[in-house]
């Protein structure tokens, strides 16, 4: 049983109890005031903002007296600790005043660079040029990248330290009418830079805009960021000559959009990319038998059958605004729809409409009978509604992308296998003993369709993969050498590049086993083994140089082209995949240095750190790239080479 009892709270009582409270908030508000102003709360207070904030821009940081300066010695940039009477420079100063020039890819011509730095602001750079009609347009986009270029070197600094009035860019172009790529087009340019009075004035000479968009490229790569002067500004060598050409006439990259689909915005990154390492052919593998994402205007049951996705299809106006973005950066785009395999998906709707199989053994298995990796696919060489469907499709591309010039038309990895066991012959169609035959009628039709589609005129280079139908017998019975260009893609060792340069083709160079970038990322499907191990290293990359091998009508080799293909790469990866080893390609075929090959180093130490400051530039310009080293080995070159 309970009792209750009335408690009753006495004057005196109440009165402690409420002094005790009031003394407990005093004390707990003192705490919080202590900790509030410490110096170890704002330390982390201002440790987390700025790593949570991804906006924050180290150049704001607050400037703490640096321990370190670098100094010229041999050539090499060498680190010291400051003495407190020695200027502070920077590692990127020292690098740009110190032995080999900063410049990726190297020029082919005279170089001279001065020794003496001018700060300035983006603000004060200038454009003077006289141009009218379409070259005004291209000349005053190409001076857009640049600046906007220079601008990424800032982040969100506001430095408005300046050693002059203005930045002159007087750009001169003699061959107003040029605005399109072809491989006779004058890439050449020379550039000059120095100070006039108050002004730095730079003169950019060409024959055309895209020798002139070459030489904003490298007058870029002559502006840096100086972090130790003035707390931060852009600094610019107060005189230089360069003169400049390339190699080889075709640099190209192929991206492969099929296996994964890759968005408008990241194939415009790689284009950014390619036009910093001054690559002008963007080969865009845009179908496969994985998928068809490329929206034809006169079939468009392609994509509505072959796409991933309704979000994973390249619109027409997608297509064009790539090209646009790409000519700004001195790039054509040559899109190939490969035939006949690696042709499925995208292909399988014929017997719907009436047209019969426009393509066979489609995701058919066991996929190791009928294809190289799965799915499956094929043209039905022996229905004529499939080469109706082609030339539509050619004339959308040529529509497109407006190049007539050159035209891939695929050809590669045809299996034979597929076509005895699936394809329905009659009397109409005959029977190929060889079935290589077969193939050699297919890529005649072929041939002919693109001529319709091109308004009557076969494109003056078309451009076909190496394969069992560029060896002998069949070369010279289906590929005309005067149009036909191979783009060899087997391994250096296989000798099928002699063989096709001694019978008079022209050739594009891709070896596999040097510039296939997808190769090493172990194997994605469980049968069979990972398709090209192991990785192409940089190195390897920048060392292949095959035409010192081939011999034979070098002048045939019309340049190279590198590859990565997506089955193990999407969006998320495809940047770092390709930089700065396609950085490394593009030296290569820009201006082909020569080596020792028998010296215990390969690549010379100064490709090292040129490399790692046009990875560093890249990295400026938002793209992701593969680091090259630890970072203790750009601070201190000279220790790790």
């Amino acid at each position: 049983m309970f009792r209750y009892h009335k408690f009753i709270m006495k004057p005196a009582g109440l009165k402690k109890i409420l002094y005790f409270l009031l003394l407990m908030c005093g004390v707990l508000i003192f705490y919080l005031m202590r900790y509030q102003f410490s110096p170890l709360s704002n330390l982390s207070l201002r440790l987390t903002n700025k790593q949570d904030d991804p906006d924050h821009n180290p150049a704001q940081t607050e400037k703490q007296p640096d321990v370190w300066t670098w100094r010229c010695e041999n050539e090499k940039c060498i680190r010291y600790q400051r003495n407190r009477k020695e200027p502070e420079v920077s590692l990127a100063t020292c690098n740009m005043l110190c032995g080999s020039m900063q410049l990726w890819p190297k020029p082919t011509g005279l170089v001279s660079l001065g020794t003496r730095t001018i700060s300035f602001t983006v603000d004060q750079i200038v454009l003077e040029t006289e141009f009218v009609g379409a070259l005004e347009k291209l000349v005053k986009s190409a001076f857009s990248c640049f600046k906007e270029n220079v601008a990424k070197l800032c982040g969100k600094s506001d430095s408005k330290n300046s050693d002059i009035n203005s930045f002159k860019i007087n750009v001169n172009v003699i061959k107003t009418n040029v605005t399109k790529l072809h491989f006779d087009t004058d890439e050449s340019y020379s550039l000059t830079l120095k100070t006039i009075k108050t002004d730095l004035v730079v003169i950019i000479k060409a024959t055309t805009f895209f020798g002139a968009r070459h030489g904003f490229e490298t007058l870029s790569q002559l502006i840096w960021w100086d972090e130790y002067t003035h707390g931060g500004t852009l600094k610019v060598l107060k005189g230089a000559l360069i003169n400049d050409s390339p190699m080889f006439s075709y640099r190209g990259l192929m991206l492969d959009t099929a296996r994964n689909f890759i968005p408008v915005v990241k194939i415009k990154k790689v284009l950014v990319g390619m036009a910093a390492n001054k690559l002008n052919v963007f080969h865009w593998h845009i179908t496969d038998s994985q998928s068809f994402p490329f929206r034809s205007i006169r079939v468009p049951k392609m994509s509505a059958f072959g796409a991933y996705g309704r979000d994973m299809v390249y619109h027409p106006d997608d297509i064009k605004d790539i090209v646009n973005y790409a000519l700004v950066r001195g790039i054509r785009v040559v899109i190939e729809i490969d035939t006949p395999a690696h042709a499925g998906n995208g292909w399988n709707w014929g017997p719907s409409e009436g047209l019969g199989e426009l393509a066979v053994c489609v995701n058919e298995q066991p996929w190791s009978a009928y294809c190289g990796e799965p799915p499956c696919g094929q043209l039905n060489p022996i229905n004529p509604n499939t080469y109706d469907v082609l030339e539509k499709l050619y004339k959308d591309i040529i529509e497109l992308t407006k190049e007539d010039e050159i035209f891939h038309l695929g050809g590669d990895e045809v299996n034979l296998e597929c076509w005895s066991r699936k394809l329905k012959w009659n009397n109409d169609t005959g029977y190929y003993s060889d079935l290589h035959d077969l193939w050699g009628k297919f890529t005649v039709e072929a041939l002919q369709r693109l001529k319709k589609a091109n308004g009557g005129k076969l494109p003056k280079h078309v451009v076909m993969w190496s394969s069992n139908l560029s060896k002998k017998p069949y070369t010279t019975k289906y590929l005309n050498k005067n149009n036909i260009v191979i783009q060899v893609w087997g391994p250096l060792q296989w000798g099928e590049g002699v063989d096709l340069l001694r019978e008079g083709y022209r050739l594009i160079l891709s070896h596999v086993d040097a510039w296939y970038l997808d190769c090493g990322f172990g194997r994605w499907r469980e049968m069979g083994e990972a398709a090209c191990d192991p990785y192409r290293t940089w190195q390897s990359v920048y060392m292949h140089r095959p035409w010192q091998i081939l011999g034979t009508n070098r002048h045939n080799i019309l340049g190279g082209e590198a590859c990565l293909w997506s089955e193990q790469v999407d969006l998320d990866s495809v940047e770092a995949r390709l930089w700065p080893r396609a950085a490394a390609f593009a030296e290569r075929v820009w201006n082909d240095p020569p080596f020792d090959a028998y010296a215990a180093v390969g690549v010379a130490e100064d490709v090292y750190t040129r490399l790692n400051t046009q990875r560093d530039r890249l990295i400026s310009r938002g793209l992701v790239a593969e680091a090259m080293w630890p970072q203790w080995c750009s601070q201190n070159p000279g220790m790790c080479l």
